[in-house]
């Protein structure tokens, strides 16, 4: 029999036997992830699901380009995944149960026509891409999930990263832990103003001595920041600052003329007479 009448045959019985091969799916699933439907709402919606999964099986068979549908399900069963807590492993491990059914359902209507086993692999074939780029939608719902909170803690760790104290109430320090680079750079600036404007602070300590890298990307953030809390009218003072950074200040020609530098905190808060 030739492939297109093999694939006319079964696209046909598919869609013949829609519900019953989506109430196996479901009921395949359910058993794997060990799951009960809340209510019927959820059994709809999930029966609506898995019938759209085998009307792409039965469309893949008609020669329609389902590729990108395939794939849009997939991310959205991933998505649905992600937001009921579940791992890609497992997820992925859904593909085997959707083949099985399915496969299983060809290899019983091709045993009717008797047809040879080359010609039931060359269908299987056909179907395969269809639960491959499926696994590519899983994927990318789990990647994007993963890259936004990987962006959510490091917006987190750059908030934690600017950490305003304030020590009296027109008094308050900027303790700098880390390198001060491109990325740390509009937080620290934007915040560090913000909250100055907001606290009503009238000098703010810039306390260098947990800095262990400045680039000159960190040197032109120091300096930015330093004249804008000018602008402000707020008074910058400087504590903690290494000798190398010094000294970079004086290469690169940046006049810190006018601004308080103090070996450390300590002996900032006396000249403060913060006690």
């Amino acid at each position: 029999m030739e492939i297109e009448q093999l694939k006319s045959y079964f696209s046909e019985k598919i869609e013949a036997n829609l519900e019953r091969i989506t109430e196996e799916l479901i009921s395949e699933m359910l058993s794997f992830y060990h799951f009960r439907f809340q209510d019927e709402e959820q059994k709809k919606i999930t029966t609506e699901k898995f019938r759209e999964l085998v009307q792409i099986v039965l469309k893949c068979l008609k020669d329609e380009d389902v590729k990108d549908h395939a794939f849009k399900w997939g991310e959205i069963i991933g998505a649905n995944s992600v937001q009921n807590g579940g791992d890609l492993g497992r997820t992925i491990k859904g593909v085997t149960i959707y083949k099985n059914v399915i496969w299983s359902f060809l290899f019983e209507e091709g045993r009717k026509i008797q047809i040879n086993q080359e010609e039931l692999l060359d269908i299987i074939i056909e179907t395969d891409h269809i639960f491959n780029n499926m696994v590519h939608g899983f994927s990318t719902s789990f990647t994007n999930n993963a890259e936004k909170l990987l962006l959510e803690s490091r917006e987190l760790y750059l908030k934690i990263s600017v950490p305003i104290v304030p020590i009296s109430q027109k008094l308050a320090v900027l303790p700098l832990i880390g390198d001060i680079n491109e990325m740390r750079s509009e937080t620290l600036i934007v915040d560090s103003l913000d909250t100055c404007v907001k606290k009503r602070i009238e000098t703010l300590v810039i306390d260098l001595s947990g800095v262990y890298e400045v680039d000159l990307i960190g040197i032109e953030v120091l300096f930015k920041l330093i004249r804008s809390l000018n602008l402000l009218g707020v008074t910058p003072v400087i504590t903690g600052m290494k000798g190398e950074l010094s000294q970079t200040f004086i290469n690169l020609g940046i006049n810190l003329k006018g601004i308080s530098i103090y070996s450390n905190l300590e002996q900032a808060l006396k000249e403060l007479q913060f006690f």
